[in-house]
């Protein structure tokens, strides 16, 4: 799989990225289409750590450098 291609499907035009506060645990994105599906991924992958939820207008890919504000 493609650092830029959607966990569900081949779409690489990801609006929606969950990212773990380490940056290690969970770093995930996926499509308009599937963004129901990556929220429960990520709850059941990794239940109990802190999670950025990030969405926008570009696309995202997997590793893309992340700083919180």
């Amino acid at each position: 799989m493609r650092k830029d291609q959607c966990l569900f499907c081949t779409s690489r035009r990801c609006s929606y990225r969950i990212v773990s506060e380490d940056l290690k645990t969970y770093d995930q994105i996926c499509c308009i289409k599937h963004y129901d599906e990556l929220e429960k991924h990520s709850n059941e992958t990794a239940p109990k750590i802190m999670k950025w939820f990030i969405s926008g207008t570009g696309y995202y890919s997997r590793g893309d450098k992340f700083t919180a504000v």
